[in-house]
């Protein structure tokens, strides 16, 4: 067991910012401190890859990798503990169940906060275990089997992915994506959009309307199937028998609303935060902010919720060992992405070549493997099917 001495460098939300941090730390820790991860969720769950398993089954189990492994099993090193935060002190973390070796709350020099967002199913589930992750997903692979004419509401990556997917295991079925823009995507470059309604278009033969929304009823639409009649802000009806929502993106700020209210955005609830991605409440230098939850020009994506978190894990390192004043987070802001449109079919935007090009050739979808490249999250977590779920501890 780790000495009484040791300090904790805390980060709540156990998503990609975590494990940009955890890689970073595992190759130079600090004798003085271990990282935390605090995660209610007992696996990571590997999101990118959901749009495609909430259409096929066969491989949902490699979308949920064990946390047993991040720190090689030293505790002294760091730990990752099941719990939900329920609040945030200046020096202390609440939990919501008794943790050994911790009990009701652990203590902080530093926080990162890497909450994240919330986002509607199947993009992201309320599941907090395993099997109930894969349940969900095989809930919505029966209602998209059953269905003969899906409806994919918002044409954000997920709506995109998830109607393309549909279209390509199910060609048979009348696949529409309504999405409120012209144009798809608008932090990438246009001809990414052109491409994406392209293939959609012309090879999978997905129904695409743009430039017009949904009338959603109160309380959203059911998740069941049966006929239905969808009218739009433009006058168009749709007749579908299955809608799924795919707009909407809420931080998960609720905690910091609580614990520093001037830090939000006052309009989107977004977390503000400094140049060096401390909050913006200079009561707190100590306390730090990334990934989605934050107000931010970077592209929320986990890519990028990762470099924020390993800078502001180096500002806190810097700090500990020399005093060193925070430095600003320099973002690459190069938005890259590569979308899944079924089995061998993909677009991208890449500067892997060298300039930043969008690309939509055979090649690229050729590259994608089935999984999604859900083997990544296995080596990062250093996982294998027997290490120990992320149990209470």
């Amino acid at each position: 067991m780790p000495g009484a001495d040791i300090k904790n460098i805390v980060i709540i939300g156990g998503s990609y910012s975590a494990l940009g941090s955890a890689l970073a730390w595992s190759q130079a820790p600090l004798p003085s401190h271990r990282l935390i991860i605090i995660e209610q969720k007992s696996h990571f769950q590997y999101v990118y890859a959901f749009p495609r398993a909430a259409v096929k089954t066969g491989f949902e189990e490699s979308l949920f990798v064990p946390y047993g492994g991040l720190f090689g099993g030293d505790d002294r090193l760091g730990q990752v503990v099941r719990a939900k935060a329920t609040a945030v002190k200046a020096n202390t973390v609440e939990l919501d169940r008794e943790v050994p070796g911790f009990g009701r709350s652990i203590s902080f020099t530093h926080l990162i906060y890497a909450a994240g967002t919330t986002i509607p199913a199947p993009g992201h589930f309320d599941a907090y275990d395993k099997q109930a992750g894969i349940e969900c997903l095989k809930f919505y692979q029966g209602l998209i089997e059953q269905s003969q004419k899906p409806l994919i509401i918002g044409g954000g990556a997920v709506g995109i992915e998830l109607a393309a997917e549909i279209k390509d295991y199910y060609p048979e079925k009348e696949v529409t994506l309504i999405h409120s823009r012209d144009y798809y995507l608008p932090a990438y470059k246009h001809s990414l959009s052109q491409m994406t309604y392209n293939m959609l278009k012309n090879t999978l033969k997905v129904r695409q309307i743009r430039g017009d929304r949904v009338h959603i009823p109160e309380g959203g639409f059911p998740h069941e199937v049966k006929p239905i009649v969808v009218t739009t802000k433009n006058g168009k009806t749709i007749e579908t028998d299955l809608a799924i929502t795919c707009i909407g993106m809420t931080p998960n700020s609720n905690l910091m609303a609580t614990f520093s209210e001037c830090t939000l955005h006052p309009k989107t609830k977004f977390i503000q935060v400094k140049p060096t991605l401390q909050i913006r409440d200079e009561r707190y230098p100590h306390i730090y902010a990334v990934g989605d939850v934050i107000e931010h020009k970077d592209v929320k994506t986990g890519h990028y919720a990762w470099n924020q978190s390993v800078a502001a894990l180096q500002n806190i390192i810097n700090e500990i060992t020399s005093g060193a004043p925070p430095a600003p987070y320099v973002s690459k802001d190069i938005p890259l992405i590569k979308l899944a449109l079924g089995d061998k079919k993909a677009v991208t935007q890449t500067n892997s070549l060298g300039p930043l090009i969008t690309l939509g050739s055979w090649i690229v979808g050729r590259s994608v493997p089935d999984d999604l490249y859900a083997n990544f999250a296995w080596l990062w977590l250093k996982a294998t099917p027997n290490v120990p779920d992320n149990v209470e501890r």
